[in-house]
């Protein structure tokens, strides 16, 4: 792992919030119909590549390149990098494709800086309201300059999951789709907004207090865990090894306010039936 001081995490933080804002601000200021142009449909059609993906991807990369340390992005794949292997720049430069496509709901730019299988710091960009949200373990979450720290609930029948179904999930098996309802039940309430990043930013809040999905990339939640971490919350993912393996399979996060006996082994019953 590499070391990394309080100053230096202050430094990347404040470059990253910069790079974001900067690349957000104009691509909303400058955004025309182009930017939803379908360019790909994978995934058996469910998963959306925009004209607008790309647009954003490009500059943000061109700056993170800079710093010499490795990427992993959506569009891009892996890019490895000169110096301190530990760091990974992880970027998913349009977070809710599909949202903004259909102007549906909240779509966000996110790059996050993690440290080994550690998050150092994450940025997200809110296309719809144009507000920035960022934070780490190190440094505290903020929206824009106010404090977030996640919710007080104590309670899973009055607590908020927020989930979906990500594009890898297999929603055409019936006992997986099953298995997951049941999972759904022991919530109070169950909210899906179709943007990992987003979700992940209301835990943060404390305006949700439990987000778990399976079978959704690393980059969608790389920079929103780091958040919820800085805001107070924790997380467990599976799937995702920064040590051994720089890679883009699909992995299981939850993530909470830390006051819920809630992992990864909710899912597991429904994994197996996959």
């Amino acid at each position: 792992m590499e070391n990394l001081t309080i100053n230096d995490v202050h430094g990347l933080t404040e470059m990253t919030v910069d790079l974001v804002k900067k690349v957000g601000n104009k691509f909303v200021r400058v955004n025309n119909s182009a930017a939803k142009n379908v360019v790909d449909l994978q995934i058996g059609g469910r998963e959306v590549k925009l004209e607008g993906d790309k647009l954003l991807e490009e500059p943000i990369l061109k700056e993170l390149q800079k710093t010499g340390y490795a990427i992993l992005s959506e569009e891009t794949g892996y890019i490895p990098g000169k110096f301190l292997p530990g760091l990974l720049w992880v970027v998913d430069p349009l977070d809710g494709s599909y949202n903004f496509s259909r102007s549906l709901g909240p779509s966000m730019i996110s790059v996050a800086l993690w440290n080994d299988n550690e998050p150092v710091l994450g940025v997200l960009y809110n296309l719809s309201t144009k507000q920035i949200i960022f934070g780490g373990p190190r440094i505290g979450s903020h929206i824009g300059s106010t404090p977030m720290k996640v919710s007080d609930r104590t309670e899973r029948g009055q607590a908020t999951l927020i989930t979906g179904f990500p594009s890898r999930f297999p929603i055409d098996d019936t006992k997986v789709v099953s298995e997951f309802a049941t999972i759904l039940t022991t919530f109070g309430k169950i909210r899906m907004i179709g943007s990992a990043a987003a979700s992940l930013s209301l835990v943060a809040t404390g305006a949700a207090d439990v987000y778990a999905e399976h079978n959704i990339m690393f980059w969608d939640v790389a920079a929103g865990l780091a958040i919820v971490n800085g805001a107070g919350g924790t997380f467990q993912i599976e799937g995702v090894d920064l040590t051994e393996n720089i890679h883009s399979e699909p992995c299981t996060v939850v993530a909470s306010n830390n006051k819920f006996d809630v992992s990864v082994t909710m899912f597991d019953k429904m994994r197996g039936l996959a």
